[in-house]
């Protein structure tokens, strides 16, 4: 299998109120195109902040990093861009809907910065695929304020797997759903992974679904 994540961090440092923190000490991450990784831990333990990093979102660490064969220190401001848009999904908890758009146009968002190739897509076509398989037609006209947690964070979710990335970064995508609404997600994120090989990195505190990854990493705090 080709080898997509290559990320070694000797450490990544953060200011609490108290005092500063040093997290992900020595870390070493390689993943190939296709796997599905899970990750797990306490709180503080660095969850979130590795996302950030493999999502190029976070580059104030130590260490190095490639990246689809490139290392990411000879990105510009604008390939990082387009990467992040294009070939990474993020759903993230902190990844805020736009209040002022409805959640149909917060959704199709990242086709606005798609560059041709991209807009080639059947972009009705693979709207409808997503928003059926997670049901969420009944809200797309809604402003993300008139919507319930859970109906947010599946908005969220559609807007992160709509350009069919290569890498997902979900960061709790199922948090705020119900049993239900849990396993829509779940099996529309595998189902990427077997169609499309998609490569799928998932922080979760739920043990079933971590499990059902091909591999789960353990962050331990203060290492």
């Amino acid at each position: 299998m080709t080898k997509i994540i290559d990320l070694s961090v000797k450490e990544k440092t953060y200011k609490s109120k108290k005092a500063q923190i040093s997290i992900l000490n020595d870390f070493r991450l390689e993943v190939a195109a296709g796997e599905k990784i899970a990750i797990v831990g306490e709180s503080g333990a660095g969850k979130s902040s590795l996302l950030n990093i493999i999502g190029l979102l976070d580059r104030n660490y130590s260490g190095e990093y490639t990246l689809f064969g490139l290392p990411t220190e000879q990105l510009n401001t604008s390939q990082l861009a387009q990467w992040r848009n294009q070939r990474i999904g993020f759903v993230l908890q902190e990844s805020a809907l736009i209040n002022s758009l409805t959640i149909e146009e917060n959704i199709k968002l990242p086709f606005l910065y798609a560059n041709s190739e991209k807009k080639s897509f059947k972009v009705v076509e693979d709207f409808d695929t997503v928003i059926s398989a997670i049901e969420i037609r009944p809200i797309l006209k809604k402003k993300p304020l008139e919507c319930s947690g859970g109906e947010k964070a599946r908005a969220v979710f559609a807007r992160g797997i709509i350009m069919k990335p290569q890498i997902i970064l979900a960061d709790e995508p199922t948090a705020s759903l119900d049993v239900e609404n849990r396993e829509r997600i779940v099996t529309l994120l595998f189902n990427m992974n077997k169609e499309f090989n998609t490569t799928i990195i998932t922080v979760t505190h739920d043990l079933e679904i971590a499990n059902r990854h091909d591999r789960v990493i353990h962050l331990e705090r203060g290492k």
